[in-house]
């Protein structure tokens, strides 16, 4: 784990002027602790040479007041200006993110729901903890023993040498504990998106799970369980790990202390100049022990970055610009395709060769798992082929421009996307001006007649079942195609959870629909209404 992530520093400005502004902080605290050590160091010696109630003495210790002060604002500064930094990089990246999830032209798989929740909640929260404490530690790391080995060394060559010798085992011992930290760390964050990803798919079926008398008291609690030993594991590294700085860099000061009292006592050093380095000696060890203590503030937050970075630099964005045919007679033709989804040894889609005529219907038959839903995927432009290539009217799909092209299709997936609302808005983001009686025409031909516009519809559906989900989104790609424009319609498994009658009138309205249509489907209703059969995993294709 780096110290600091250079993409921090690329991707936002804030991480590089509050870097600017901890040089500086950084730079004036270290000078303060030298001038405050040897105001100190000054008062001492003329107080014991019998100069205690002097101006001079009086002026001095005013001297070392406004050292206290002027450290204690800076810190205070440092404190405001890495809360504000904290403050804009989180809402920056944020931003970022959710950027690039709705991108409309945005190519590649996207993250599930329950990681982009741990992510953009409490994993970017972590990052508090990075520029409030571990931050500015980082600076003072740099600037303070640097400016004190310096003045100790001007002060007392011995003493300089020592400090100098000694401080990098401070380093090697910070480098040893980062690296078992990162294993901890990683564990434990991996603990908290398994407990974000176990809680949001039950809360996904929990309808489901109650009507069957499913508890999930059992797998709540172990899944809990997991992430509590994982966050105790790295609280004990935490624990032990400050134990091993503080020991070392006590034993580091002592070294210092005993050689400077030994030269007092001999009379080769004098007292100003002992006292000067016994003050100087900790100051350099401090920031070190600070870094070592803060870096577990900061390593949760680091892999959130991480993750952050990993959505941000995996997806690619459509860069095609041509217009898009006119699918009313542009022939969409599968050359060779190929994908492979990252992490999986089987290959998803192999070599599939097809053409999709105006006007007509096409099936995409195949076994589960053949690539069914991937080949309308990468209809859809969510995915680019590895090999092979979609091509439009002799268009390559990759050349074109990807919203006017979403704009011609009317989608349905197997589980259609609601939003918060009605059903009402959610039948009209197929065509937002739609009228009452547009929408309800939508409704009876997608089978749906039953249910009211004003009925309440939550997030994702979930007060609705599978059957009603999929006629809502049927009904919304049927109003697309009558009023929003789309002359192609892609269909994974529309017929699918409908009962004999509804599917009769959902391929009836689909037949009467008059555009382009490729759909996956299994049933057999569904299979007739096609024009043309398309065998997934080979280059069969059979006019019906």
């Amino acid at each position: 784990m780096k110290p600091l992530d250079p993409r921090l520093l690329k991707q936002s400005s804030a991480v590089r002027r509050h870097l600017v502004v901890s040089i500086v902080l950084g730079s004036i605290t270290a000078f303060a602790v030298v001038l405050q050590a040897w105001l100190i160091a000054t008062v001492v010696d003329l107080g014991f040479g019998g100069a205690g109630r002097t101006v001079r003495v009086t002026g001095l210790i005013l001297g070392i007041a406004a050292c206290f002060a002027l450290r204690g604002g800076l810190s205070w500064v440092h404190q405001i200006a890495a809360n504000r930094a904290a403050l804009t990089v989180k809402s920056q990246l944020r931003n970022d993110v959710m950027t690039a999830l709705l991108d409309e032209r945005g190519v590649g798989a996207r993250p599930d729901s329950g990681s982009c929740i741990a992510l953009l909640g409490s994993g970017i929260d972590a990052l508090d903890g990075y520029f409030a404490k571990y931050l500015p530690q980082l600076v003072l790391m740099i600037t303070v023993p640097a400016v004190v080995v310096t003045a100790v060394t001007w002060a007392d060559p011995i003493s300089g040498l020592t400090v100098g010798l000694t401080l990098p085992l401070i380093v090697i011992f910070m480098i040893l504990v980062g690296m078992l930290t990162k294993d901890k760390t990683e564990k434990r964050w991996d603990a908290l998106k398994t407990l974000n990803y176990h809680f949001t798919d039950v809360l996904d079926g929990l309808a489901t799970l109650k009507i069957f008398g499913r508890s999930q008291r059992e797998g709540m609690r172990r899944v809990g369980e997991q992430h509590r030993r994982q966050s105790m594991a790295a609280l004990k590294i935490a624990f032990l790990s400050s134990l091993v700085l503080e020991f070392f860099a006590t034993i580091s000061v002592a070294l210092v202390a005993v050689s400077v009292g030994l030269r007092v006592v001999d009379g080769s050093l004098d007292l100003r100049t002992a006292l000067f380095v016994l003050l100087l000696a900790p100051e350099a060890f401090i920031p070190l022990r600070q870094v070592g203590a803060h870096f577990h503030d900061s390593a949760e937050g680091q892999e959130a970055a991480h993750d952050v970075f990993e959505i941000l630099e995996s997806g690619r964005t459509h860069t095609g610009t041509l217009p898009v045919p006119d699918l009313r007679n542009a022939v969409i033709e599968f050359d060779n395709v190929c994908y492979s989804y990252p992490g999986r040894s089987v290959v998803a889609l192999d070599g599939l060769s097809a053409q999709v005529i105006p006007g007509a219907c096409t099936a995409i038959l195949g076994p589960s798992g053949a690539g069914k839903s991937t080949a309308l995927a990468i209809l859809m432009g969510f995915l680019d082929p590895q090999e092979g290539r979609v091509t439009v009217g002799g268009i390559d799909l990759s050349e074109l421009d990807l919203v006017e092209w979403r704009s011609q299709v009317a989608w349905v997936p197997q589980r259609p996307a609601l939003v918060s609302g009605t059903i009402r808005s959610n039948v009209a983001l197929g065509f937002p001006s739609a009228t009452e009686t547009d929408l309800r025409r939508a409704l009876d031909d997608a089978g749906a007649g039953k249910l009211a516009l004003d009925r309440e519809v939550r997030e994702g559906g979930t007060n609705l079942s599978a059957g009603e989900l999929r006629r809502v989104g049927m009904a919304r790609a049927l109003l697309r195609v009558r009023h929003g424009g789309a002359r192609l319609m892609v269909l994974d498994e529309p017929t699918a959870g409908l009962d004999h009658d509804t599917e009769e009138r959902v391929l009836f309205s689909l037949s009467e629909s008059g555009v382009t249509i490729v759909l996956v489907a299994h049933r057999r209703a569904a299979i007739n209404l096609a024009d043309r059969i398309v065998s997934v995993g080979g280059q069969t294709v059979v006019p019906v």
